[in-house]
């Protein structure tokens, strides 16, 4: 969903500076994202309605990810790339834009 060209773009990192161990990394770094980004929505995510089509498991919360989400994702790549530590993380959740790109599409559990 957020791409290695958007991940580099992000990080403003050139291929000539990657080896394979480091885009590697960086795509691990993409599905942590990922999977924060659906826990903290309680969302399944997709790249496209097509992929929600071919998804015998997708429910009604599936949503096809959208340009503010993966903007936090983005968020989330950059934090995680440049502070490895366990407490950088958790302040992006205080950060506005944070809160202001995915809580108009997060549901709540109990209805709030």
């Amino acid at each position: 969903m957020l791409t290695l060209i958007s991940i580099k773009r992000q990080l403003r990192l050139e291929d000539e500076d990657l080896d394979d161990n480091q885009q590697g990394y960086l795509l691990e770094l993409e599905a942590a994202a990922v999977d924060m980004l659906e826990q903290h929505l309680n969302r399944k995510l997709y790249a496209d309605q097509q992929a929600i089509d071919d998804d015998p498991a997708a429910t009604v919360t599936a949503l096809v990810i959208p340009p503010s989400v993966k903007r936090a994702g983005l968020m989330l790549v950059s934090d995680m790339y440049e502070n490895r530590g366990v407490t950088s993380i958790l302040s992006l959740n205080d950060n506005p834009v944070f809160k202001a790109a995915l809580n108009p599409y997060r549901i709540y559990p109990n209805g709030y």
